[in-house]
């Protein structure tokens, strides 16, 4: 019996210079593409977000992050098209283990954060 098809993470940080439109096209074709030979568990925009350092003379990208199934030439396949892709500041592909966390909403996060915050400065206000 064959071993079940294991789980993926794919991680890309996008010029955030780049046109909303085009960034957009590229997840759509990720997800098609993803579709093809695979199965696509869930994908998330997690915004424009600082990077940890920069990259060339970029701060900031937009960040998505897809979990998804899939055979090897599926990866190497997502590999080959977001190298040669201008949109693509950088992509990881990760392997997961065999029970892997929910991805964050790190919008909600940040939503929640801000809350916080102003609730803190109300209160410091008063």
């Amino acid at each position: 019996m064959a071993a079940p098809a294991p789980s993926y993470d794919l991680v890309i940080l996008l010029h955030a210079s780049a046109e909303e439109d085009v960034r957009q096209k590229l997840a759509v074709d990720v997800d098609k593409l993803i579709q093809s030979e695979g199965t696509l568990l869930e994908g998330r925009e997690w915004g424009v977000r600082a990077l940890a350092y920069p990259i060339g003379d970029e701060a900031t990208a937009e960040y998505r992050v897809y979990r998804f199934k899939g055979p090897a030439s599926l990866l190497s396949e997502i590999d080959r098209q977001l190298k040669i892709n201008d949109t693509v500041l950088r992509h990881r592909i990760i392997k997961l283990e065999r029970n892997p966390v929910d991805l964050p909403d790190l919008r909600e996060i940040d939503a929640q954060a801000v809350a916080a915050g102003a609730a803190v400065a109300a209160a410091e206000s008063d």
